[in-house]
């Protein structure tokens, strides 16, 4: 078995059938993540397995299909698909528990990484600032602060907890209304 394999021979191994040593790699150096997530997630390592499975066949499914993207990392590729299979396990199961919105982040340390994380803390701030005062302070005194609705209504000055959350409720989609309308920006977001 090969030290390191990159995601080309990765995918002609697949394609030529010649896929022991990729199956034995994916299992070394992907499921790791995949487990992580999963437990991270209200899952556990026997979940994560199942799903790591499926993973690989719509991996493979996908390149004798011809229809795998080159241009993607295979690890993000299985960490992806892992992801949406989970959350449609989730919800089939009616879990009420959310899920955190993490992302692979193989390039993490990279110059790269750093400059699309400052792009979209950029971008976020611009959003907030556009929404207003009232609507920023509020926001963060809920999100960031994590304060209760009754303590937003006396910090904020409110007539009570019921105005806290139908303010609440109106700066979110406000915020949402600025994410939708910038389609550039819904992008950079949803990397």
């Amino acid at each position: 078995m090969m030290d390191k394999k990159n995601d080309i021979e990765i995918i002609n191994a697949i394609r030529s059938g010649n896929d022991g040593a990729v199956l034995n790699h994916l299992y070394k150096v992907a499921l790791p993540n995949i487990i992580r997530f999963i437990t991270r997630n209200n899952g556990d390592k026997d979940e994560a397995k199942d799903i790591f499975q499926d993973c690989v066949i719509a991996l493979y499914n996908t390149v004798k299909l011809e229809k795998y993207d080159e241009s993607k990392e295979v690890e993000g590729f299985l960490y992806h698909v892992a992801r949406n299979l989970w959350i449609n396990r989730i919800k089939k199961k009616n879990r009420q528990t959310p899920i955190q919105n993490t992302e692979y982040h193989a390039d993490e340390d990279t110059p790269l990484a750093g400059m699309v994380n400052q792009e979209k803390q950029k971008a976020i701030q611009g959003l907030m600032e556009n929404i207003g005062s009232p609507c920023k302070e509020l926001l963060k005194l809920v999100m960031y602060d994590k304060l209760s609705m009754k303590e937003v209504a006396i910090k904020m000055g409110y007539a009570g907890e019921t105005v806290a959350k139908s303010t609440h409720y109106n700066c979110k989609q406000k915020l949402a209304a600025s994410i939708y309308a910038n389609k550039n920006l819904l992008s950079l977001l949803k990397e």
